[in-house]
């Protein structure tokens, strides 16, 4: 009885383990429609049900300074079509295949993790935008994007003032006065 136990559960772990098979049969059968010239690929077919993670290049933006956005997943492979969405849903940067889809059964994949780049709002404030995946779901049946909240505060209060002894400084006489 405990050998069959053992044995079973060796089975199983080695069933778990396993890649699924069925995968270059699906690409084929769901997305190759469209995607003829690309490189088959996991990640442009699975929803990633949560797991995306997005976040700033830095804690704080001027108003209008270029900003980056970095979409990670991770748990498949191949390439990806990702899209950072404004708080006010309007696309600011997509990271796509050559012409828009796929790779293009090229080697200049955009994958995980991907960085988005863009322009911060023009006015002081804290912004909630998105970062999505986009790609087929899995039933075949089109396309779906997967989003992330990504939170980017503006603000052009002084980022760059000296400070010296712990006190800000507004004019280099001020420095100077503060060291004696």
């Amino acid at each position: 009885m405990k050998t069959t136990r053992m044995l079973l559960a060796a089975l199983l772990i080695l069933v778990v383990a396993m890649p699924a098979g069925a995968y270059p049969n699906l690409f084929d059968s769901r997305c190759m429609g469209c995607h003829s010239d690309d490189t088959p690929t996991c990640n442009g077919c699975h929803e990633h049900r949560g797991s995306l993670s997005a976040f700033t290049s830095a804690d704080v933006y001027a108003p209008g300074d270029p900003l980056s956005i970095t979409l990670d997943g991770g748990q498949q492979y191949g390439w990806i079509r990702a899209i950072l969405y404004d708080d006010a849903n309007v696309v600011q940067a997509i990271a796509t295949g050559p012409t828009g889809t796929g790779d293009d059964g090229g080697t200049d994949d955009i994958e995980f993790p991907t960085t988005l780049n863009a322009t911060a709002p023009g006015v002081n404030g804290t912004y909630v935008w998105q970062a999505a995946w986009f790609g087929g779901n899995t039933s075949g049946s089109g396309h779906l994007e997967n989003r992330v909240n990504v939170t980017v505060f503006v603000d052009d209060t002084n980022t760059s003032i000296p400070t010296i002894r712990g006190v800000e400084h507004l004019d280099a006489l001020s420095a100077i006065k503060a060291l004696y």
